[in-house]
């Protein structure tokens, strides 16, 4: 059924796990709408009381697939604004999930694979784990619900800063800003996550989910709003020579040289 993601249930917890290690787990033009209806499908099944979510191997997600972003740069394709909003109902599926979501963080998580993580409801890290917003070095603002995700959670100073230098936040001072759940040793990520999933596994389903629809309904009503503008935003960012420059440095492995 998938092509890009696993999915599989055990002791009540799903695991969606980002199957492209080949890739560092950049997601695919496909892999937005996989997570999105496994989040969906996890969400109905009866016998799933908590979802995880992983990357295959070393690393939980680079992002974006640059290899694609050099293709719709040569044909002139670019990305479309409906292209972007349709990424972007991947977290909002998982905001709007009645099921506790975690995101368990082995390695680097940046740009769409952080929104991925911020989209998540809990962030388990490690000291080795580094979550980058990481859109700017490539010339785009954000896309996925990074920007208005991640100033939900610790703030709109920490998040610009995030934003607009594309440092990486290591695991310990991830814990510090407010951006991960726990910290937990290197070598313990699995089970560590997997012990407290299954232990919000077996709390009251219905009460959380009523739980995550009061917050999605105060808090994130405005989300769906923020897709559209968001994509607009990309899309324009896109076709301008930021991006292009970016993306031909990145592949040729250079620094890129941005317009002033």
């Amino acid at each position: 059924m998938y092509t890009t993601i696993l999915v599989k249930v055990e002791d009540r917890v799903g695991t969606i796990t980002i199957n492209r290690e080949e890739h560092l787990n950049a997601l695919a033009r496909e892999t937005y709408g996989e997570i999105r209806d496994a989040v969906n499908e996890l969400d109905a099944r009866k016998d799933v009381g908590t979802i995880v979510i992983t990357g295959k191997g070393k690393h939980f997600s680079a992002g974006g697939d640059i290899k694609r972003f050099k293709t719709l740069i040569e044909t002139k394709e670019y990305l479309s604004q409906d292209g972007i909003y349709y990424a972007g109902q991947m977290t909002k599926a998982m905001k709007q999930c009645g099921k506790p979501i975690i995101a368990m963080i082995n390695g680097v998580a940046t740009g769409a694979g952080f929104s991925i993580a911020l989209g998540a409801d809990y962030r388990i890290v490690t000291p080795s784990s580094k979550l980058i917003m990481g859109f700017i070095k490539i010339g785009l603002p954000g896309d996925t619900g990074s920007i208005y995700l991640l100033s939900k959670l610790i703030g709109i100073e920490k998040a610009s800063y995030m934003m607009m230098t594309g440092e990486p936040v290591k695991g310990e001072d991830a814990i510090q800003m407010g951006l991960a759940t726990r910290l937990v040793e290197d070598g313990k990520l699995e089970e560590e996550t997997y012990t407290f999933a299954k232990m919000l596994a077996n709390m009251p389903t219905k009460a959380i989910a009523r739980q995550k629809a009061l917050q999605y309904n105060y808090f994130y009503r405005d989300l769906d709003c923020f897709y559209y503008d968001e994509a607009l935003q990309m899309a324009v960012s896109s076709r301008e020579g930021d991006f292009e420059n970016a993306v031909n440095a990145f592949i040729e492995k250079k620094m890129p040289e941005f317009n002033k």
